[in-house]
């Protein structure tokens, strides 16, 4: 009788053991989730900011463009300027 006694808070104290697993395992797992669903938020982020990044180097790419047209109508301007002043 004695023996049985001893399984029977062996298997007891085995099952309470499998239930903090099960418990720390579910809470791992929750953690895990809330840890994926942050990832996917940053890669959504960062491919934003990629797209805006991108953008923005267009305009400066533009702008860029520009000044140099501005610039040559300058020294066109100047160019001529100084003809007249002549």
């Amino acid at each position: 009788m004695e023996k049985i006694k001893e399984l029977e808070e062996k298997i007891s104290t085995i099952v309470e053991k499998v239930k903090a697993l099960k418990r720390d395992r579910d809470a791992l797992q929750k953690k895990a989730d809330e840890v994926g669903s942050v990832i996917v938020a940053k890669d959504q982020e960062i491919a934003t900011l990629k797209g805006e990044l991108n953008n923005k180097n267009v305009d400066i790419e533009r702008m860029a463009g520009e000044r140099n047209s501005v610039a040559e109508q300058i020294e066109a301007i100047l160019s001529e300027l100084d003809k007249i002043e002549i």
